[in-house]
């Protein structure tokens, strides 16, 4: 049976939409299933403060450029940005509900990471559920519902639970893995490589 990797997400971050194109070969190649999980950042966050302050805003910016240019993924700043997207998130389980989320998860990342589209926008995510043989006012009126809305607090709050305080953030086997950046890291550990040990 595969091992479940769980990959907490919020449709606002550079580095999820990054993790999102690469994982997947990664997850083939060692026979893991990934199961994403929507978190609002909102819910994570500790304080109402900023979460970067102008340098390392900054440097987010060029971190996010030169991840895409290493693995050869591409990237665009969304417009608006910060990106708006709680009720992509809602939709996201009303997509899973209709055995499309992989396909809408895709679309959702590349619209805004790629298209600079508003995902924010009903009009725009209207176009995405449509792009992927679902129903715009059914699917927009279920996400909008109560239920829809409780299910992305209880993911949420699960991941605060769990320690979770940003992302992307992997999980496999309990062991936690924060930003793209760790993937190697991942990969290291599905391929249950022994601990590395410097000479001398």
């Amino acid at each position: 049976m595969p091992r479940a990797l769980e990959i907490y997400f919020d449709y606002r971050s550079p580095f999820a939409y990054l993790l999102s194109e690469v994982i997947e070969e990664v997850a083939t190649r060692h026979g893991v299933t990934p199961v994403w999980k929507p978190v609002d950042l909102h819910v994570l966050a500790d304080s109402d403060q900023p979460a970067y302050g102008p340098s390392k805003a900054a440097y987010v910016v060029t971190d996010a450029r030169r991840t895409a240019e290493y693995y050869g993924v591409p990237i665009l700043p969304p417009q608006p940005f910060p990106v708006s997207s709680n009720l992509a998130l809602r939709t996201a389980i009303v997509a899973r509900q209709h055995d499309a989320f992989d396909a809408f998860h895709r679309a959702v990342f590349r619209a805004a990471w790629v298209e600079q589209r508003d995902i924010g926008s009903e009009a725009v995510l209207a176009d995405v559920i449509r792009g992927v043989g679902g129903d715009p006012a059914a699917w927009l009126a279920r996400a909008r519902s109560l239920d829809v809305d409780d299910r992305l607090r209880e993911f949420s709050t699960e991941a605060r639970e769990r320690k979770v305080f940003g992302v992307p953030t992997m999980l496999l086997d309990g062991e936690m893995f924060w930003g793209v950046d760790s993937l190697p890291q991942l990969e290291w550990r599905l391929a249950g490589s022994p601990p590395r040990r410097r000479a001398g």
